[in-house]
């Protein structure tokens, strides 16, 4: 079986990488794989990682959306590798795939990684309409990365929900699994070894909930005064969350960018993510691949990760002080805090491995062409 995995290009967003890590596992599963791009203006360093895996990239060359040339270069690449099903992971490639399918009977699958797109322009709102019209009509199946993505988008799109269909993006779990570096790694960041670092890894932009966690802060630092709080990530308001944590001096720490972010998981106490939406954040796979207890709001697919009272806890996005109260909890039980890690590691294993992702994208892919 022939397959292609579609991305507008290897930026360094979350669909990206987790496109990236999947492909040599849906390789190792006997696929025969490939990845298309409409272009490639915006690569980012995650093109080298792609590099090594030794899977093939075609790229359509797109100067923009509608490009009649790269839909012909596409096209002929399909029938000439005598392609057997296509999948698409982002918008653009979305209307690229479906258009084959109209056209040309091109077997298609679409992910549906977010749980609504940006509609803020007319130009954001007119590709939204877009990739609906196209779940609708032109793919055979659609996955979602969670329940809650499914359901939303049954709703959504007018899609009957057998017609969508959940499979859980997976993570390499050894990766994460670096309890054992985490006095090395203390000491290089120059935490102290029992100081309870609370960490929280995400893109500095509005839904994120920093605000949530920058409100919580006077009540975790009251009941927990040597608690400090450890931010990774930038983005588009690194300057000003950077000035609203000004107040709380050193307890709030803003660490950028980071390679180590297996490391910095298991140096830490626990994780945090008071988002506003999600669809399935990865990270919170990540951190309980790591043996991290997770406090997280209830939004998007959250709750199909965290096993709230098991592997950590689920509060209602956009308050503080449930937060607080759970985070000071776990602060304070530091044996039920490495009880709950434990199981959120055991959790990881069972559902989220990438090994499992590819499992069950190729059995969709059999399933999908057995029908033919």
């Amino acid at each position: 079986m022939r397959a292609v995995l579609m991305m507008s290009s290897l930026a360094m967003g979350g669909a990206e990488r987790i496109l990236v890590s999947v492909l040599p596992y849906l390789r190792a599963t006997g696929l025969d794989v490939r990845l298309v791009t409409l272009n490639t203006r915006r690569d980012s360093p995650l093109t080298e990682d792609f590099v090594k895996s030794g899977i093939p990239r075609f790229d359509m060359g797109a100067k923009r959306m509608i490009d009649p040339d790269a839909w012909s270069r596409y096209v002929t690449m399909l029938r000439q590798e005598q392609i057997d099903i296509i999948h698409a992971q982002d918008q653009d490639t979305n209307i690229y795939a479906a258009a084959a399918h109209v056209r040309h009977g091109m077997p298609s699958v679409m992910t549906r990684h977010v749980l609504v797109e940006p509609m803020d322009t007319w130009k954001e709102a007119t590709r939204a309409r877009m990739v609906l019209t196209a779940a609708k009509y032109g793919f055979n199946r659609i996955v979602a990365v969670s329940e809650a993505v499914r359901q939303n988008f049954s709703k959504q799109a007018g899609i009957p929900l057998n017609r969508i269909e959940t499979i859980y993006n997976g993570i390499e779990v050894e990766r994460f699994a670096t309890r054992h570096k985490r006095e090395a790694k203390r000491a290089e960041m120059g935490w102290e070894k029992d100081t309870p670092i609370v960490i929280m890894v995400a893109v500095l932009r509005r839904g994120k909930g920093h605000e949530v966690l920058f409100e919580a802060v006077p009540q975790i630092q009251a009941a927990v005064p040597n608690v400090r709080i450890k931010l990774v990530g930038e983005g588009e308001l690194s300057e000003t969350l950077r000035e609203q944590a000004k107040p709380y001096g050193d307890v709030v720490e803003f660490l950028g960018q980071r390679k180590d972010v297996p490391d910095l998981l298991g140096a830490s106490d626990l994780l945090i993510l008071p988002s506003l939406s999600e669809a399935l954040p990865t990270v919170l796979i990540e951190a309980g691949a790591a043996s991290l207890p997770l406090v997280a709001t209830d939004v998007g697919g959250s709750a199909e990760i965290v096993e709230s009272g098991k592997t950590g806890f689920i509060v209602p996005p956009g308050q503080a002080q449930p937060f607080a109260e759970r985070i000071i909890h776990l602060l304070k039980n530091p044996v039920e805090a490495r009880d709950m890690g434990e199981r959120a590691r055991a959790r990881v294993v069972s559902m989220f491995s990438l090994e499992q992702q590819a499992r069950q994208t190729v059995a969709l892919y059999e399933r999908i062409l057995a029908q033919k």
